[in-house]
């Protein structure tokens, strides 16, 4: 969950061209020492495993419990440093380019800033510095309990008064919510990395179902592997080495989900840890 140091506000957008990833070519290894041949193969352990990994890292978040990655301030709770308002900047400076691309190419779309949701919103840290300063009113979606509470008083009385706060893992949100297809932008940030790869699917696309048709915009940030990994392999720490569930997806993992989501990459951005995904309903 380590934020990009890159401070990129001029960086291009780059488009994506669409291809098939087949389950067959996703490997890695975990903490211990295991390694998978194919996306198969971890999910069968994933699933194995799930309940028991899921309740580790309930307790690994909960405030009392050492409230995440700890340290001196909410944010570096969140994201295990300083570097959140960097974060920030880089994350607004993505959607501009974004909203400033689609509105040139798409002038009968009009898009809307109404309504956005922030799932796994933790403190609030996505809504304070870049959804709020684009976007009317905010959902912040957020499965402890404590930290929920704690985002009312971190964002403060003016911004909390234009978000609602919703207590629920993200993979358990309610799926008949009036909600559908009437949000203008979903964010999903370090999020997917502390879930299997079936529960990710399904939020992707219980998250991708509240968006509006055609102008809606869905964006995806994590973790990718980076440094002396490679890249094309994904790591996955487990609670009796690391102490909690997480898993570090490469590329062609994260667009292997979105594919089984049913969601088309449209743009990419890439930070020296992560990647940056603008997602959208395939036609």
């Amino acid at each position: 969950m380590k934020t990009s140091k890159k401070k990129n506000p001029g960086a291009a957008v780059t488009a994506v061209v669409t291809r098939i990833i087949h389950g067959d070519s996703i490997k890695g290894s975990d903490d211990l020492g295991n390694y998978y041949n194919t996306q198969a193969e971890l999910a069968q352990h994933q699933a194995i495993n799930r309940d028991g990994w899921y309740a580790t890292n309930i307790d690994w978040w909960e405030q009392d419990g050492g409230g995440g990655y700890g340290g001196s301030t909410d944010e570096e709770a969140m994201i295990g440093d300083g570097g959140g308002q960097a974060d920030g900047v880089e994350g607004l400076a993505f959607l501009d380019r974004l909203i400033l691309e689609s509105s040139s190419k798409n002038n009968s779309k009009k898009l809307k800033f109404a309504r956005a949701i922030d799932a796994g919103a933790g403190v609030g840290r996505v809504t304070k510095h870049i959804l709020l300063k684009r976007y009317d009113c905010v959902q912040l979606v957020e499965a402890d309990s404590g930290w929920s509470k704690r985002s009312k008083t971190y964002l403060g009385r003016k911004r909390a008064a234009r978000c609602t706060f919703t207590c629920s893992r993200i993979e358990e949100l309610d799926q008949d919510s009036d909600d559908t297809s009437s949000i203008d932008l979903v964010w999903l940030q370090w999020t997917l990395q502390y879930l299997t790869d079936t529960d990710a699917v399904e939020t992707l696309q219980n998250l991708a179902a509240r968006l509006i048709l055609k102008t809606g915009i869905f964006i995806v940030k994590e973790n990718r592997p980076y440094g002396a990994a490679r890249q094309d392999r994904f790591q996955m720490d487990t609670p009796g080495v690391s102490g909690r569930y997480d898993i570090t997806r490469s590329d062609d993992h994260h667009r292997l989900l979105f594919q089984r989501a049913g969601l088309t990459v449209n743009q990419t951005e890439e930070g020296v840890e992560t990647n940056s995904y603008a997602l959208s309903l395939t036609v």
